[in-house]
């Protein structure tokens, strides 16, 4: 009858609508997740090691000099050579070559790649599971992860990392778990796992991952062994054979630990970085030992009954292809730390958080009570808003201390620093537009004509000597001996965290 036909369209419009809904509720956590990253990139500058590199990628230097600044550190007082390879400094630098060499648009370039991660993962939550509780939770603790969110800013490697990272595991699912073996898979497979390892080679954990389910899917399919391992065993020896001198330098030339081994440093340090408080890191690391203890009794239990390849824990699926995953790097960590040099900086394996997010979001999209759900989605959001200025690291008010000068119609400043941190100062869009000149104090002339200019001293910045109750006008002895130079006079002292500001005027 008419009527039952009409009432299946309208049916299927109502689906249909409530699909659209729920792809825009989709991207509007993305469209939130990009405005948490460019407010905190907008709101803190940067840090030492970003003084560095910025330095190491200026594009008005030769590729000689360039290489010469990564590898040997040949850049002034205090400065250490780069420990990544050299792909991603030069990516850097000719990028910046074409739209111009500045702080800001090497922020706004690194930024680009988180843009990407954000809709690759999209793409691996909705590949995975089409379900609306299990993406929106996974997406939501993706957007508000803040460690993520502050080193995914940094000028490293490590948001374009998080991309190939989120690429080569999605063209993993695709071809090996859902069986969707096309050519063009393989190829962008290939090609995003080959330049992860290229720009982090850390990320090989990864790969060794990626291996090991692979030995599963052979033994369970008794599938060829070529035709099983073939696209990695191409990735490692392009890998090998691109990289071998930098791989050489790492084995052999590089020692840079600095921490003895601590077996906990592991387990809770990782998570308490990784979820960016102790707080948060505390209820997700319970979580995620919650769930991995029960994996391990259903497993065990299952293994009394059947032999060990039947254990739900070799499964073909994405839950397992995650947890795998995630043991394989953190035996990496714990192989490299243990052989070679203790790993001290979560920041090195930033490509776990995604995966520990994406198998705990998948429990507790299992479990039927909703309170734990619940109380996830409120314990991240509170968490990002709350320690939202809580850095582990205080950055320097570089922004600041400059606007506080050219507002005094300021346009020369001479600092007490290291040509790094004057190139880094020189290259805001802010010293540029004001035309602001920025020299080494040394640099000042004795018979220079009287004009007043500034003197920025770095003075017992936090990021260097922490937390301490000096007081803003105690003065580090670099910054004493500005007052002892007699070519110019001082009219005004202006003290901000981590810096002094002399107001000067010459004698002469």
């Amino acid at each position: 009858m008419w009527w039952i036909k009409y009432l299946k369209l309208m049916k299927i419009s109502l689906f249909n609508q409530n699909q659209l809904n729920k792809k825009y509720v989709y991207y509007l956590l993305l469209f939130i997740g990009l405005a948490l990253h460019l407010i905190y990139l907008l709101q803190f500058d940067d840090y030492f090691d970003d003084w560095n590199f910025f330095f190491t990628v200026d594009s008005n230097i030769s590729d000689s000099e360039t290489w010469q600044r990564h590898y040997f550190g040949d850049r002034g007082d205090r400065v250490l050579r780069e420990a990544f390879p050299w792909n991603f400094t030069y990516l850097t630098k000719y990028v910046l070559k074409s739209i111009g060499y500045s702080i800001e648009n090497t922020h706004y370039f690194i930024f680009l790649f988180s843009v990407f991660s954000y809709f690759v993962f999209y793409k691996i939550v909705n590949l995975i599971l089409k379900d609306f509780k299990f993406i929106f939770i996974s997406t939501i603790l993706f957007i508000t992860n803040l460690f993520l969110i502050r080193e995914l800013n940094s000028f490293r490697p490590h948001s374009l990392v998080m991309l190939m990272s989120l690429l080569s595991n999605y063209f993993f699912i695709l071809i090996f778990i859902k069986n969707q073996n096309k050519n063009i898979n393989f190829i962008f497979y290939i090609i995003s796992t080959l330049l992860m390892l290229s720009f982090w080679p850390h990320s090989l954990a990864l790969l060794g991952g990626h291996f090991f389910f692979l030995l599963i899917i052979y033994l369970k399919k008794n599938n060829n062994f070529l035709l099983c391992f073939w696209p990695p065993l191409v990735i490692l020896i392009l890998y090998i054979l691109l990289n071998y001198k930098y791989l050489q330098y790492v084995a052999l030339d590089n020692n840079w630990s600095y921490t003895p081994f601590d077996l906990t440093f592991f387990i809770n340090f990782f998570f308490r970085s990784f979820f960016g408080s102790i707080v948060f890191g505390g209820i997700m690391l319970s979580v995620f030992a919650f769930y991995l203890i029960e994996e391990a009794r259903i497993n065990f239990n299952y293994y009394k009954k059947n032999n060990f390849l039947n254990i739900p824990l070799l499964n073909i699926n994405v839950k397992n292809f995650i947890l795998f995953n995630i043991f394989a790097i953190y035996s990496a960590v714990l192989a490299y730390s243990i052989l070679k040099e203790s790993v001290i900086a979560p920041k090195y394996f930033l490509i776990l958080i995604p995966l520990i997010i994406i198998w705990i979001s998948l429990k507790i999209n299992e479990n039927k009570k909703n309170y734990i759900y619940n109380f996830i989605i409120i314990s991240t959001l509170l968490n990002s808003i709350y320690f939202w200025n809580d850095l582990p690291i205080d950055r320097v008010p570089t922004r600041e201390a400059l606007k506080i000068i050219n507002n005094l119609n300021i346009k020369k400043i001479y600092t007490t620093e290291s040509i790094v941190f004057n190139n880094y100062l020189s290259n805001y869009n802010y010293a540029i537009r004001n035309k602001l000149i920025i020299k080494k104090l040394q640099s000042l002339k004795t018979k220079e004509k009287a004009i007043n200019f500034a003197i920025l001293c770095l003075n017992y910045p936090r990021s260097a000597f922490g937390a301490s109750n000096r007081k803003l006008e105690d003065l580090e002895p670099k910054c004493e001996e500005v007052f002892k130079n007699k070519n110019f006079q001082i009219q005004e002292k202006i003290f901000i965290p981590d810096f002094l500001i002399v107001i000067s005027k010459s004698n002469y």
